[in-house]
């Protein structure tokens, strides 16, 4: 147990929940751009005092929030290489987010509705 612990307070000095959260957070930003992105597809509406049609912006968004997720998840994973375990482990971390990362932009979609 002290092991552990010991490991885990080694964590914390590297600043490693700081990571995570600006990792879950840029997520976040990335679903809401995403779902606002889409809510624009469907609305129909004209923005910026109608010179742009609802679809060139949500089509902008989508874009923007998918580059922006990419450099996130490709971020996530420069981190995981850097660990010093075994290659499976990373991969099913990468999976692990990944699964995570598809969810939290449906939960943002149906908060969306």
């Amino acid at each position: 147990m002290g092991k552990l612990w010991r490991k885990y307070l080694a964590l914390l000095d590297t600043e490693f929940t700081t990571q995570v959260f600006d990792n879950i957070k840029n997520l976040l930003v990335c679903a809401l751009l995403l779902a606002a992105g889409t809510n624009a597809l469907h609305s129909g509406h004209h923005m910026f005092l109608g010179l742009f049609a609802a679809d060139v912006a949500g089509w902008s968004l989508i874009a923007v929030s998918a580059l922006l997720m990419v450099l996130n998840v490709s971020d996530g994973l420069r981190r995981l290489s850097r660990l010093p375990y075994h290659t499976a482990f990373q991969v099913v971390l990468f999976l692990i987010y990944l699964v995570l990362a598809i969810r939290v932009v449906e939960i943002v979609w149906d908060f969306r509705a």
